[in-house]
């Protein structure tokens, strides 16, 4: 059965987006685990990180996107879309050898924005769990079909990113070592903690929603493969002294390339085997081995 987990952070410009998609890479090639990417961001930054435009617009066009999800729990009546009917297998090979891999890819659409507003006004303050359980409903049908279900979330908490949340098993955070990306941490934590604590009042004692909780942080854009300058050493001391084991050892260290590998369908950093990449290679490939320990199913 998959395990869930939401990548969040409330600030932009961070790398989530390129963590999310080289840990599921890694997961997928060095792992050899079953993973799905869903991209909830209506940048579309991780669909285009694995695949050209042209081949999104013709999924766009056949409505084979995350929008396609929403649009059909908006539905008069009511439909259920099989959400398999929207996910794109295997979209990943490897770039020397061809090997296929096993990453699918549930992709985002740029109206993503508008479905959120959507959703708000079609549902309101009064169907306050029907607007926040569409993906936890849709995902009971593919669990057991993957071992990671990992969501690469937009920098917000609207409902789409809720939506993930009360989905998800774990929930981790993608930082740079500076005080404005870790400043919102416990924000996160206190935002995730009201929601559920919302949605088990409006239950009213019929089941409950399990809180997530934070299991991992992970610095990215370290400027120094050794660790970071002092002051960057001095924020993480500060987030593992406050966070202690949740934080990650592994980082990963700026680096133009793996920036760079987030231009339309290039291939994975972490999976690419060229000896340029070795470094960077190896410290996503720790990272990914931290997350599936840190999310292994009790």
């Amino acid at each position: 059965m998959a395990t869930i987990v939401s990548f969040i952070n409330y600030k932009g410009g961070v790398g989530k987006t390129t963590l999310a998609v080289e840990i599921s890479a890694s997961l997928a090639y060095h792992q050899k685990k079953r993973v799905l990417l869903v991209d909830l961001d209506p940048q579309t930054n991780a669909t285009f990180y694995l695949v050209d435009f042209s081949t999104w617009k013709e999924w766009a066009t056949a409505g084979e996107t995350l929008k396609s999800v929403f649009t059909a729990a908006m539905a008069e009546p009511q439909k259920e879309l099989d959400i398999c009917k929207v996910i794109h297998q295997d979209i990943l090979r490897h770039p020397r050898t061809e090997e296929k891999i096993s990453l699918d890819l549930l992709p985002s659409h740029i109206e993503l924005m508008s479905t959120d507003m959507d959703l708000a006004m079609k549902f309101g303050a009064k169907e306050f769990l029907k607007a926040r359980g569409i993906l936890r409903s849709a995902f009971k049908n593919i669990k057991d079909d993957y071992d990671y279900i990992i969501c690469d979330c937009p920098p917000n908490l609207n409902l789409i990113t809720q939506n993930a949340i009360l989905a998800s098993d774990g929930i981790t955070v993608v930082a740079m070592p500076e005080f404005l990306s870790t400043l919102g941490i416990g924000e996160i934590e206190t935002a995730i903690k009201k929601l559920v604590k919302e949605v088990n009042q409006s239950l009213q004692g019929f089941g409950a929603v399990e809180e997530p909780k934070i299991k991992g942080i992970i610095f990215n854009r370290v400027s120094t493969q050794s660790g970071g300058t002092e002051p960057e050493q001095e924020i993480m001391k500060r987030v593992k002294d406050k966070w202690g084991d949740i934080v990650f050892q592994e980082f990963v260290s700026q680096s133009i390339k793996v920036a760079g590998s987030a231009e339309p369908s290039k291939s994975p950093i972490s999976i690419s085997g060229y000896a340029a990449d070795k470094v960077y290679e190896e410290q996503l490939k720790k990272c990914a081995i931290k997350f599936s320990e840190k999310n292994k199913r009790q």
